[in-house]
C-alpha cells in the first residue's frame, strides 16, 4: 500500500501541473480605511458585494491599523461597503476581478463622523466572541475581554454546544470523541496529556477557536463528533512588527504568565517566532462515594481528596516562508513545549458498614513529578500554478514526544480508634514514554471551470509508541523491583490515506461531495506478558453538502458525513496500573474502532440568525466502564465498546445589538442522547444497559463599549444535566466579567478579568448500575482574577501571507 501511495503522490502532482487552465475563486481585493484626520479606523465591517445586484459575496473587518485583506473572490463586478458605528456609510467604485485581474488594491476609504451621531458614544465594531458560518463555530477570543488570563481548557467550557466532564474530557454535543488541533495540524495527544496541554496553553496565544461539526473529506477522518481546532496568533504585517505580554493572576493560588511574538516579512521571506511561559498553582477537590452492590455487608467508601497542582510550561515556535516566485512558497516550522507538572494527592477513605459506622479509614498519598518534551518539524510547499487557482501543496512532519514520570504512591489502614493497623503499603513507579510520527501529504485544487472544482489529495502517517512502567515495592525501608507489577507495551500505527473533493456551484446553489479512504494497520506488544495484536482495516467515510441560497435573506443547507474515533494508544495497554489500594485502572486490547454517522441542517437569516438540526449515530461506541470485585473490593477502571449510541440536537444563534453601545452574542441548544450496552465478557456482567438524557443549554457573551478606549464584558453559560456513556452529570454554570483599557496610540492594552465569579464550576455527578453506585463531585479552581498587559510594536502595513495546515494523527497519551 505503501509503494502505491508514493506512486500516487507523484501521479498527482503530474496531473496538477498538466491539468487546463480554468477559472475559480481565487481573487483578492486590499484597502485601508481611515477616519478624517488620516488615521486608521480598527474593526470596520467591510462588504464586498457584486455590482449587479448588491448581493453580499464576502465580508471582513478591518484591523487595529484600519487595513483589510479580502481573498478568495470569484470572477465578477464588486464593489466594498464599509460600515461603523458614528460614521457615515462609505460604497467604493466597482473593480473587476478576472484572470487579467486577479487582485484589486482600492484606494483609502475615509470616513466622516455621522451628523446623526455627533451627541453619541463613539462605538468601535467588533467580531462578536461567538460566530458561526457554514458548518463552523468560531469563538474569537483574540478581541474578547474575559477571555484574559484564562487557559485554552477554560475558553472551551465557554463554547456553544462543548461540556468538561469529571476527568477533564471534552464532549461535543454531549459526546467524546472529538479531535482537537493546533493551527490545522492534530495535537497527538489524547486524555490526561491533553487536558495538561489545554491547562498550560494560555488564552494570550490563542486568536480564535473552531469547532467543525461536519468536517469535510479533506480532513482526517478521525474525530467521531468534529474537530476542534485552535488557532493561534499570527501577524500579516510588512516590516518587522510584533508584541510582548504578561499577565499575573490569583485563585486559590497565584499564577502568572508572560510571552512574546515577533515578526519579520519582507517581499521575499517571512521571519516568525513567538515564546510562551506560563505557571500556574492550582488546587482540585474531589468527593467519592462508591457503594459495591452485592456485597453482603454493605460497604461503602467515601474518599475525599484535595490534590494541588503546579504546572510550569515553555512554549516556543520559529519559522520561515520563503518566496521563490508570486506564486511558490516553501517554508519550515519548529515548534514545541518542555513543561513539568507536580501533584500532591493526600486522601482518605472511610470504609463504612450498613450502619454507617466508620469499619476503618484509608490514609494515602500520591505525589508526582512528570515532565514533557515536544519538538515537531514541518516542511511545507505551496505553489499557485496559474492566475486560475490551481494549486498544490505539501506538508511533511515529524514529531516526537518524550514524558518520564516519578511517582510514590504510600497507603496505610487505621481502625475506628485512628489506631494504625497495617504497615505503610509504598508503591513507587517510572515512567518513560516515547512516541515518534511521521506524516507527509498533498493536496491539490483541479478547477474544471469557473463553476465546478475538485480538491483531491494522498496522506500517508507513521506512528511508534513505546511506553515502559517500572514498579517498585517498598520492603523494609528499601524500594526493590518489582517485575510482575511492571510492563512494557509498543505500539505501531501506519495509516495510508486518499480523498477526492468535487464543489460545483449553480445559480443559488452550492454542492460539495467527498470521499475519503483510509487503510490502517496496527500492532500491539507487550513483551512483559507476552501477548500481542494485529488489526488491519479498510475504512470509506463519505461526505455530502448542499447550500442553497432562497434570496438575500434566506439560506438552508443539509450535510452529511461518517466519521471515525481510533483507541487511544494508552487504552490498548493490557497491563494493570494502581490509583490507589481500592482502584485500579487498565487498557483493553480487544477495543475496537467507533465509527460515527452524522446528519445536519441548517437555516440562516440574513447572514447572522442560524438555526440548526442534527442527528448522529455511533456503532460500537468507546467509553469507560467500572466494575467491582465483592471479594476484595477493588474498584476496575477500563474502556470497552458500547453496543451503540444516538442523539439529536437542536441549535440556534442570535447575535443582538442591543443598543449602540451594547453587543450580545447568544446561543441556546437542546439536546437527546442514549447509549446502550449489553456487556458482559466472562460475568463483569452488566445487561440491556441504557443511559438515556434530555438536556439543555445557552452562552451568552456581551460587550459594553463605554469609549473608544474603554470596553467592559460580562459572559456566562448554563449547561442542564447531562448523560456520558455510565455517567450523569448534573447542570453545570458560570459567569464571567471582564474589562479592557487601550492607551498609548492603541499600542497598549489592559485588561482585567475575573473568571467564574459565584464560584460555581464542578462536575457534580454519578453512575447507578445493578454492580456498582457511585457518586461523585470534583470542585476545580476554576474562580480568579487577573491582569494583563500587552505591548505592539512595529510597522503596520498589511500583506496577506498564506497559512499552511496540515491534518495530523493524534491519540498520544503517556501513562
Amino acid at each position: 500500500m505503501k509503494h502505491y501511495l508514493l506512486a500516487g503522490l507523484l501521479l498527482l502532482a503530474g496531473m496538477t501541473l498538466r491539468a487546463q487552465n480554468k477559472q475559480t475563486d481565487n481573487g483578492t481585493v486590499q484597502l485601508a480605511v481611515q477616519d478624517a484626520q488620516g488615521k486608521g479606523l480598527p474593526f470596520v465591517t467591510l462588504l464586498v458585494k457584486k455590482a449587479q445586484d448588491s448581493s453580499l459575496v464576502k465580508g471582513e473587518l478591518s484591523t487595529e491599523t484600519g487595513h483589510v485583506a479580502v481573498d478568495k473572490l470569484p470572477y465578477g463586478h464588486f464593489f466594498v461597503e464599509a460600515s461603523l458605528m458614528g460614521y457615515q456609510t462609505v460604497q467604493t467604485k466597482t473593480f473587476i476581478i478576472d484572470a487579467a485581474h486577479p487582485s484589486a488594491r482600492l484606494s483609502n476609504i475615509i470616513l466622516l463622523v455621522s451628523t446623526k451621531n455627533l451627541q453619541a458614544v463613539n462605538v468601535v465594531g467588533q467580531k462578536p466572541f461567538i460566530e458561526r458560518v457554514g458548518g463552523t463555530t468560531t469563538l474569537n477570543v483574540e478581541n474578547s475581554v474575559s477571555g484574559t488570563g484564562s487557559t485554552a481548557l477554560e475558553i472551551l467550557r465557554k463554547a456553544p454546544g462543548v461540556t468538561i466532564d469529571k476527568d477533564d474530557n471534552i464532549l461535543l454535543k454531549g459526546q467524546g470523541g472529538a479531535t482537537v488541533m493546533l493551527d490545522g495540524r492534530l495535537t497527538h495527544l489524547s486524555g490526561d496529556q491533553l487536558a495538561n496541554l489545554l491547562k498550560n496553553m494560555s488564552s494570550e496565544t490563542i486568536a480564535s477557536i473552531e469547532i467543525i461539526t461536519n468536517p469535510s473529506a479533506k480532513y482526517d477522518a478521525a474525530g467521531s463528533t468534529g474537530i476542534i481546532n485552535i488557532k493561534t496568533k499570527k501577524s500579516k504585517l510588512t516590516g518587522l512588527n510584533g508584541s510582548v505580554n504578561a499577565t499575573a493572576g490569583k485563585g486559590m493560588y497565584g499564577r502568572y504568565n508572560a510571552g512574546t511574538n515577533i515578526n519579520y516579512m519582507t517581499n521575499k521571506l517571512n521571519l516568525f517566532g513567538n515564546y510562551h511561559y506560563t505557571n500556574n498553582h492550582k488546587g482540585t477537590t474531589r468527593a467519592l462515594d462508591r457503594e459495591v452492590a452485592g456485597d453482603p455487608n454493605d460497604l461503602l467508601f467515601q474518599q475525599r481528596v484535595k490534590e494541588i497542582h503546579h504546572y510550569s510550561s515553555n512554549n516556543y515556535k520559529a519559522g520561515i516562508d520563503y518566496f521563490l516566485t508570486k506564486k511558490q512558497t516553501l517554508g519550515f516550522m519548529f515548534n514545541g513545549y518542555n513543561s513539568q507538572w507536580q501533584n500532591n494527592r493526600p486522601s482518605n477513605t472511610s470504609i463504612r458498614n450498613v450502619g454507617m459506622d466508620i469499619d476503618s479509614v484509608l490514609h494515602s498519598r500520591t505525589t508526582n513529578d512528570e515532565h514533557y518534551k515536544n519538538q515537531t518539524y514541518n516542511l511545507n510547499y505551496k505553489a499557485t500554478l496559474d492566475s486560475l487557482g490551481k494549486e498544490i501543496t505539501f506538508d511533511g512532519d515529524f514529531a516526537r514526544f518524550r514524558n518520564t514520570g516519578l511517582e510514590h504512591l504510600n497507603d496505610s489502614m487505621y481502625n475506628q480508634a485512628q489506631e494504625k493497623y497495617t504497615a505503610i503499603n509504598g508503591i513507587r513507579d517510572n515512567t518513560k514514554t516515547s512516541i515518534r510520527i511521521a506524516t507527509a501529504k498533498i493536496d491539490a485544487t483541479l478547477p474544471f471551470n469557473k463553476t465546478t472544482k475538485l480538491d483531491a489529495g494522498l496522506k500517508m502517517s507513521f506512528v511508534k509508541t513505546d511506553n515502559d512502567l517500572r514498579y517498585d515495592s517498598l520492603r523494609e525501608s528499601h524500594y526493590q523491583f518489582a517485575p510482575s507489577q511492571s510492563n512494557q507495551f509498543i505500539y505501531k500505527e501506519n495509516v495510508y490515506a486518499a480523498y477526492a473533493m468535487l464543489k460545483h456551484s449553480f445559480k443559488k446553489t452550492d454542492v460539495v461531495v467527498g470521499l475519503r479512504a483510509e487503510q490502517t494497520s496496527a500492532t500491539g506488544i507487550s513483551p512483559t506478558l507476552t501477548s500481542s495484536f494485529k488489526r488491519s482495516y479498510l475504512d470509506l467515510f463519505p461526505n455530502l453538502s448542499v447550500d442553497q441560497k432562497l434570496d438575500s435573506l434566506h439560506k438552508v443547507g443539509i450535510s452529511y458525513s461518517r466519521r471515525i474515533n481510533r483507541p487511544q494508544y494508552d487504552q490498548l495497554n493490557p497491563f494493570l496500573f494502581f490509583l490507589d489500594k481500592f482502584l485500579y485502572g487498565s487498557g483493553n486490547p480487544n477495543l475496537m474502532p467507533e465509527y460515527m454517522n452524522k446528519l445536519e441542517a441548517a437555516y440562516t437569516f440574513k447572514d447572522k440568525y442560524i438555526l440548526t438540526l442534527g442527528y448522529r449515530h455511533s456503532k460500537s461506541l468507546i467509553n469507560e466502564y467500572m466494575s467491582n470485585d465483592t471479594v476484595t473490593k477493588v474498584a476496575y477502571d477500563t474502556q470497552i465498546n458500547y453496543d451503540n449510541s444516538d442523539g439529536w440536537d437542536l441549535a440556534v444563534t442570535i447575535p443582538v445589538d442591543i443598543t449602540k453601545w451594547w453587543n450580545s452574542s447568544n446561543n441556546a441548544n437542546v439536546n437527546h442522547t442514549n447509549y446502550r450496552l449489553k456487556y458482559d465478557p466472562v460475568n463483569h456482567q452488566l445487561l440491556n444497559f441504557s443511559n438515556t438524557n434530555f438536556n439543555y443549554g445557552f452562552n451568552s457573551n456581551n460587550t459594553f463599549t463605554v469609549s473608544k478606549a474603554v470596553k467592559l464584558e460580562l459572559s456566562g453559560y448554563y449547561y442542564s444535566k447531562f448523560a456520558e456513556g455510565l455517567w450523569k452529570g448534573k447542570a453545570q454554570y458560570s459567569v464571567n466579567i471582564g474589562a479592557q483599557y487601550v492607551f498609548l496610540d492603541k499600542k497598549a492594552t489592559l485588561k482585567l478579568n475575573v473568571q467564574d465569579i459565584f464560584n460555581t464550576q464542578q462536575f457534580i455527578g454519578g453512575t447507578h448500575t445493578p454492580q456498582l453506585n457511585i457518586d461523585i463531585r470534583n470542585s476545580w479552581d476554576s474562580r480568579s482574577a487577573s491582569l494583563s498587559f500587552t505591548y505592539r510594536f512595529g510597522k503596520t502595513d498589511v500583506k496577506p501571507i498564506r497559512e499552511h495546515r496540515s491534518d495530523e494523527e493524534n491519540r498520544v497519551k503517556g501513562n
